[in-house]
């Protein structure tokens, strides 16, 4: 076990590490057009992607680099401006909830506390969505300059920059957490209630939450619905011919675009590391060991620092990226991607070991005066044991959910090769693959909880929890390289640029895609856990034994389920509003048709249509985070609080089913197309391309397959019912 001082050292050289990693590479690579020298200075790069005799032969050619340096300019702008208006939104609903919700929520002598946290966590998240939104576009950028080099440095490029703002992600987080940490206990100090430390440490995963939901939620309906729109627009004309040559430049850009905001899962990976730094100090607040220790912050970020190692070793792999060399540029992809995710879970297995040193050997854990959820001794080998439980599922549900979803095997095959037989087949097979297959992840999570509880109460779910996330940074860079490379590819074939940047990516893409499905099953099945313990933690306050079958509690049961498929119903909805507005509202013009003075079609393009677009996504999101607060307030206020933990436990079983059959339903749908329209031996029927085209749109639409469903409004519900905890404190 490390004491305080020991804690400070390691947690804040391996933080700033982390970021500063992240930082030379940023800082060092030009990752913006918007000044002149840099757009001119992409024109140049870009148009050493064309052989001259190719140029000689075809005059227009010559015009591709500069019209796309300016349509990869309108993105950035287009995608800098949405960010500003996040940020308006973000810090409306983050005041209105500060002012109106928590100071009436939080329990006497912690609202302070609470708003330090909070406000926090809001400015950490507004840090972080401006990193992401910047890498991706930057990255964006030099992907055909980097597959004009040789495939090696198209992974290694956005692999690499995918890993390291997945370092950065973890390390401010970690970094914030520990002066959080520091803060709280010095507030809570005359506090004779451990659980106001709790409360006060919650309210930076729900700044980050607050904060985020407009980032994440907003972002990704807006690019759903618009990427829809332009599927059914450009798709349709690529494969069938229907629409020609009549589609505009901004529809082009906004096919682009809407990929880029559509795919949010690096802020569900946000979520995830600001529950993990939290949970400890929310959970183990039930330890008199730990709450009362003169050695307190040594004792509290022991969890940390085998997080922090761990990243260590991933870093080391990191660099690993493309050492299995093959001429195949598809099977140098897939095995070095797998090799990447193998040697992590190996090292995974050996860094949980320093648990043994990073926690006390044993230590108290409950109320002695509450027998029923109480054990008296927990071992820090019980904790390693969770830990590698955690491993294990998570390895487990990594290969699960690859093969039902992978095009490089059967199930997703036969989806995409039963629309030969009649439509809509694709659909419904799906739909049985997602409803069937969701009970390997139920079950397997739900038996790592109990046997994890069993071991070690809620600190063995907590070890659960590390483990289960522990290699979620080459996760990260992982997703980044199949959600990018897809991205480059499009660029390429607008810009025509040679074959071989165009093989080269399209041979990387057909590979990655298939393992985006990890970071999202590794999110879902994280925050599933991490519900778990702002639940377990919510009832040891309580002193909450048994949910009683009373009419109560009952009504939160029921109301918990229907508000999970309000909140997903609700999402649907304006994804589908959106699109079909695209598609038909004459304000929609730019997407259809070409203007004569296409500088102000692209100067409303980006100054008005995705801004606006934006803020109507943003309106449902407002609404949608309103139900859930008045639904908890309601059913805690008046029914007490086994009525809030019941509506808090049926949200989550709700929503854990659907992130699981979601995740398989719509990536089997999505990778049933891709299979279709990227192997040219599938492309004999437009019929069969018709089908799994609306199938990959439903799936988007429906299921959402580019990420997972309702996650940020679960935690919200987990969140804020553990705040509101002495507010709800009655039953009758």
């Amino acid at each position: 076990m490390f004491t305080d001082l020991s804690v400070y050292i390691i947690v804040s050289i391996f933080c700033v590490l982390a970021m500063a990693l992240f930082l030379f590479g940023f800082l060092g690579t030009n990752f913006s057009i918007k000044q002149e020298d840099d757009y001119q200075n992409l024109i140049i790069d870009y148009g050493n992607l064309y052989d001259e005799q190719e140029i000689g032969e075809q005059n227009w050619k010559q015009e591709l680099p500069a019209y796309m340096a300016t349509y990869l300019q309108t993105i950035e702008i287009t995608m800098k401006e949405l960010y500003l208006n996040q940020l308006i939104i973000t810090i409306i609903t983050s005041a209105g909830f500060l002012l109106i919700i928590a100071s009436w929520l939080t329990p006497s002598g912690t609202f302070w506390g609470f708003f330090i946290s909070f406000l926090w966590g809001t400015i950490i998240t507004c840090i972080i969505a401006y990193l992401i939104i910047s890498v991706k576009i930057g990255t964006l950028l030099k992907i055909p300059l980097k597959a004009n080099i040789g495939k090696e440095d198209v992974l290694k490029w956005i692999y690499g920059n995918g890993f390291f703002t997945a370092l950065f992600i973890g390390g401010i987080i970690t970094l914030n957490s520990l002066f959080i940490v520091l803060i709280m206990k010095a507030m809570s100090v005359t506090s004779t209630k451990p659980e106001n430390y709790a409360i006060m440490i919650s309210g930076f995963p729900l700044g980050m939450l607050i904060s985020g939901i407009y980032f994440r939620e907003g972002m990704s309906v807006t690019g759903r619905g618009i990427q829809a729109a332009c599927d059914l627009m450009i798709k349709k004309e690529q494969f069938f011919g229907d629409v020609g040559n009549n589609l505009s430049y901004t529809t082009k850009i906004a096919a682009g675009m809407s990929s880029l905001l559509a795919e949010v899962n690096f802020f569900d990976s946000m979520l995830v590391l600001s529950l993990f730094v939290s949970m400890p100090s929310i959970v183990l607040v039930n330890s008199v060991d730990y709450h009362y220790s003169d050695n307190f912050i040594g004792k509290m970020f022991g969890i940390q620092l085998v997080f922090i190692i761990s990243w260590v070793g991933q870093l080391l792999i990191s660099f690993l990226s493309h050492i299995l060399k093959n001429d195949d540029a598809v099977a140098f992809t897939a095995n070095n991607v797998r090799c990447q995710i193998l040697m992590s879970i190996f090292l995974s297995l050996c860094f949980v070991i320093f648990s043994l040193l990073s926690l006390p050997k044993e230590f108290e854990f409950g109320d002695k005066d509450h027998k029923q959820i109480y054990r008296e001794k927990v071992l820090n080998r019980d904790f390693m044991g969770c830990g590698f439980i955690g491993i294990v599922v998570s390895a487990i549900l990594i290969i699960y959910y690859e093969y039902l979803t992978s095009h490089g095997y059967q199930v997703a095959q036969k989806v995409a090769l039963v629309a030969y037989k009649a439509p809509t087949l694709n659909i419904i097979q799906a739909y049985s693959i997602g409803n069937i297959g969701q009970i390997v992840p139920a079950l397997l999570i739900a038996l790592s909880l109990f046997i994890s509880y069993k071991l070690a109460s809620l600190v063995g779910i907590l070890g659960l929890f590390l483990g289960y996330i522990l290699n979620i940074y080459i996760l990260m860079g992982i997703s980044m390289l199949g959600t990018l490379s897809g991205d480059g590819l499009k660029i390429s074939f607008l810009a025509q640029f040679t074959n071989n940047i165009k093989d080269r990516l399209h041979s990387i893409t057909w590979a990655a895609k298939n393992y985006i499905v990890w970071l999202k099953i590794t999110n879902a099945g994280g925050l599933t856990i991490a519900a778990i313990l702002i639940i377990g933690t919510a009832i040891y306050f309580t002193k909450t034994f048994i949910l009683l079958l009373n009419g109560y509690n009952l009504f939160g049961f029921l109301i918990g389920f229907g508000l999970a498929y309000y909140n997903k119903g609700l999402t649907i909805f304006i994804v589908k509003t959106i699109c079909e507005e695209a598609l038909y509202d004459e304000k929609s013009f730019q997407l259809r048709k070409n203007k004569p003075d296409e500088e102000i079609a692209l100067e409303n393009f980006s100054y008005t249509y995705f801004p606006l677009k934006n803020r109507q996504g943003n309106y449902y999101v407002l609404v949608n985070l309103l139900s859930c607060t008045i639904a908890v307030l309601f059913t805690g206020i008046i029914f007490g609080h086994g009525a809030s933990i019941s509506l808090a436990i049926s949200n989550l079983f709700i929503n854990a089913i659907m992130m699981f059959q979601s995740i398989l339903t719509g990536t089997v749908l999505k990778n049933a197309f891709i299979y279709n329209s990227y192997d040219q031996q599938q492309q004999e029927t437009s019929q069969v391309l018709s089908v799994n085209l609306y199938g990959d749109i439903q799936g988007q639409t429906i299921e959402e397959s580019q990420n997972i469903q309702n996650p940020y409004y679960m935690i919200y519900i987990m969140l804020i019912t553990l705040v509101g905890i002495e507010l709800f404190k009655h039953d009758y």
